[in-house]
């Protein structure tokens, strides 16, 4: 029995330093790119509003620019470009109203900083219609998916103020349809969608990780979730209702060091006594790294409260997922001489990939 934890202790920790490792030098949530879409529907036809990222859209069409361009270059470069671009959106890109496929012109463009400050290609296309009714509008979305980002994900909101709906466009659902979506599935979709976001955020999972590595009991771990979970949902919520704004070469830098921090205390501190106030004020920053995918475009609404509020429980669900399958564990084999060891290097690889990750977002390495 002791060989066999023993075993499963150490594979575990392996594999989790190698899928650490391999994603060390990138930031929270970017192993899949993510866009936006704001949709309006006006007399003589509709106006959409599209954010993606903009060197994602250089993979598929060559802009001619690096990273690092200054926004003029970026600017001067999608101008340049504008024929390939609305060639590919109406490829990509399909709007169908009244049974009828419209074909989109590009209105203009420009470059936007969101989602950690990363460059966005805002595009503005109107597909032009004598009468359209919003019943009968239907949105065909392929951007990304099949020749660059399977896991491309664009937030879409269609229509404005109380009667705007929202949807989550992604490989296996690439069509809204107006007037056809219901409250439950708007709240499966950003559910999934916040879970998916705290699976792939390695920095925000080590964080967790080593509040579990400090804590001695089950009691001791609820309440450091507990305020965690306090923290974090307050600034996601403010961040995503854009009622706050922190550059992201603020938070990232500290999210990492988060993580190095609750790691070194733990080695040097065993007992904290302010552990579940370091806690919460690093759980403010980690709401607004959770915030990166969730740019709410229009107005606001109760259903983008909704929308919010979903996609807040499916982080928390993907939270709880890590602690049932790691705590449990974590406790049984404290029971052997062998586990100080094993604590003892995670606790020392968790610092090491904080200070790694707190270096390259500080200096920009």
């Amino acid at each position: 029995m002791k060989k066999w934890a023993f075993r499963c202790t150490v594979f575990l920790l392996c594999f989790w330093i190698n899928a650490v490792y391999l994603s060390s030098a990138v930031f929270a949530h970017t192993e899949n790119s993510e866009g936006y879409s704001n949709v309006i529907l006006e007399e003589d036809g509709l106006r959409y509003e599209l954010y993606i990222d903009y060197f994602e859209l250089a993979r598929v069409i060559d802009l001619g620019v690096n990273p690092g361009a200054s926004d003029e270059q970026l600017n001067a470069a999608l101008r340049k470009n504008a024929g390939p671009v609305s060639g590919y959106l109406n490829e990509h890109l399909k709007i169908i109203a009244d049974g009828v496929e419209i074909s989109g012109e590009l209105a203009d463009t420009s470059v936007a900083k969101w989602n950690n400050d990363r460059d966005y290609a805002q595009i503005l296309l109107n597909y032009p219609a004598s009468s359209m009714e919003s019943a009968a509008v239907v949105i065909r979305y392929s951007v990304f998916f099949d020749d660059n980002d399977e896991m491309h994900r664009n937030i879409l909101t269609y229509g404005s103020g109380d009667s705007q709906e929202q949807f989550v466009l992604q490989a296996n659902e690439r069509e809204f349809k107006a007037g056809n979506g219901t409250l439950l599935g708007q709240v499966f979709r950003f559910l999934q969608l916040g879970f998916h976001h705290i699976l792939i955020g390695y920095d925000h999972i080590l964080f967790v990780v080593a509040l579990m590595l400090g804590a001695r009991k089950i009691s001791d771990m609820l309440k450091v979730v507990t305020v965690f979970t306090l923290a974090h949902s307050v600034t996601l919520g403010l961040t995503a209702l854009d009622l706050i704004r922190i550059p992201a070469e603020i938070v990232e830098p500290l999210i990492a060091l988060s993580i190095a921090y609750v790691a070194i205390e733990n080695i040097l501190f065993p007992a904290p006594r302010f552990r579940l106030a370091v806690v919460f004020v690093f759980g403010l920053f980690h709401g607004v790294g959770f915030a990166g995918a969730l740019n709410l475009t229009g107005d606001l609404s109760w259903k983008a409260f909704v929308s919010i509020l979903s996609f807040n429980l499916g982080v928390e669900a993907g939270q709880i997922l890590v602690i049932v399958l790691l705590f449990p564990l974590l406790l049984a084999i404290r029971k052997y001489k062998w586990s100080k060891i094993v604590h003892g290097t995670a606790t020392a690889g968790i610092f090491i990939f904080g200070m790694m990750w707190y270096l390259e977002r500080f200096f920009g390495i």
